[in-house]
Protein backbone atom coordinates (compact mmCIF):
# COMPACT_ATOMS: atom_id res chain seq x y z
CA UNK A 1 0.00 0.00 0.00
CA UNK A 2 2.91 2.40 0.65
CA UNK A 3 3.92 2.32 -3.01
CA UNK A 4 0.32 3.04 -4.03
CA UNK A 5 0.24 6.14 -1.83
CA UNK A 6 3.61 7.39 -3.09
CA UNK A 7 2.42 7.34 -6.70
CA UNK A 8 -0.51 9.68 -6.20
CA UNK A 9 -2.89 6.91 -5.23
CA UNK A 10 -3.96 8.78 -2.13
CA UNK A 11 -5.33 11.62 -4.22
CA UNK A 12 -7.15 9.18 -6.46
CA UNK A 13 -8.55 7.25 -3.50
CA UNK A 14 -9.77 10.45 -1.86
CA UNK A 15 -11.33 11.65 -5.10
CA UNK A 16 -13.05 8.29 -5.55
CA UNK A 17 -14.46 8.48 -2.02
CA UNK A 18 -15.89 11.92 -2.69
CA UNK A 19 -17.29 10.98 -6.09
CA UNK A 20 -19.00 7.84 -4.76
CA UNK A 21 -20.98 9.76 -2.21
CA UNK A 22 -18.83 9.62 0.91
CA UNK A 23 -19.43 13.32 1.52
CA UNK A 24 -21.28 15.43 4.00
CA UNK A 25 -24.88 16.37 3.34
CA UNK A 26 -25.32 18.48 0.24
CA UNK A 27 -27.11 21.21 2.16
CA UNK A 28 -24.18 21.83 4.46
CA UNK A 29 -21.65 24.60 3.82
CA UNK A 30 -19.14 22.92 6.11
CA UNK A 31 -16.63 20.41 4.83
CA UNK A 32 -16.29 17.01 6.48
CA UNK A 33 -12.90 16.07 7.89
CA UNK A 34 -12.21 13.97 4.78
CA UNK A 35 -13.12 16.86 2.51
CA UNK A 36 -10.93 19.20 4.55
CA UNK A 37 -8.01 16.81 4.08
CA UNK A 38 -8.63 16.77 0.33
CA UNK A 39 -8.82 20.58 0.27
CA UNK A 40 -5.51 20.83 2.18
CA UNK A 41 -3.91 18.46 -0.34
CA UNK A 42 -5.33 20.52 -3.21
CA UNK A 43 -3.91 23.72 -1.67
CA UNK A 44 -0.52 22.04 -1.26
CA UNK A 45 -0.57 20.92 -4.91
CA UNK A 46 -1.42 24.47 -5.99
CA UNK A 47 1.45 25.87 -3.90
CA UNK A 48 3.83 23.32 -5.40
CA UNK A 49 2.64 24.32 -8.87
CA UNK A 50 3.46 27.96 -8.15
CA UNK A 51 6.89 26.99 -6.81
CA UNK A 52 7.66 24.80 -9.83
CA UNK A 53 6.64 27.62 -12.19
CA UNK A 54 9.00 29.95 -10.39
CA UNK A 55 11.84 27.50 -10.96
CA UNK A 56 10.96 26.97 -14.63
CA UNK A 57 9.76 23.38 -14.14
CA UNK A 58 6.64 23.82 -16.23
CA UNK A 59 5.68 20.17 -16.71
CA UNK A 60 5.86 19.55 -12.97
CA UNK A 61 3.85 22.74 -12.38
CA UNK A 62 1.25 21.54 -14.88
CA UNK A 63 0.89 18.24 -13.05
CA UNK A 64 0.44 19.97 -9.69
CA UNK A 65 -2.13 22.46 -11.02
CA UNK A 66 -4.02 19.62 -12.64
CA UNK A 67 -4.16 17.67 -9.38
CA UNK A 68 -5.19 20.80 -7.46
CA UNK A 69 -8.02 21.50 -9.90
CA UNK A 70 -9.24 17.90 -9.69
CA UNK A 71 -9.23 17.81 -5.88
CA UNK A 72 -10.38 21.33 -5.01
CA UNK A 73 -13.53 21.36 -2.90
CA UNK A 74 -14.04 25.11 -3.18
CA UNK A 75 -14.80 26.94 -6.41
CA UNK A 76 -12.18 29.64 -5.75
CA UNK A 77 -9.29 27.19 -5.44
CA UNK A 78 -10.52 25.24 -8.44
CA UNK A 79 -10.68 28.43 -10.52
CA UNK A 80 -7.17 29.44 -9.41
CA UNK A 81 -5.78 25.99 -10.21
CA UNK A 82 -7.39 26.00 -13.67
CA UNK A 83 -6.00 29.49 -14.29
CA UNK A 84 -2.54 28.25 -13.26
CA UNK A 85 -2.95 25.27 -15.55
CA UNK A 86 -3.89 27.58 -18.43
CA UNK A 87 -0.88 29.84 -17.75
CA UNK A 88 1.57 26.96 -17.69
CA UNK A 89 0.02 25.39 -20.81
CA UNK A 90 0.51 28.70 -22.61
CA UNK A 91 4.16 28.86 -21.53
CA UNK A 92 4.76 25.25 -22.61
CA UNK A 93 3.14 25.91 -26.00
CA UNK A 94 5.24 29.05 -26.54
CA UNK A 95 8.44 27.17 -25.80
CA UNK A 96 7.75 24.46 -28.38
Amino acid sequence: MGMYLKNGGLALALMAAVMTGCTSSSGSDRLSSGEMAIERKAKACYAHGIAFMGKGHYLLARQQFSEAAAMAMGQELQDEAVAGLNRVDKIIAERR
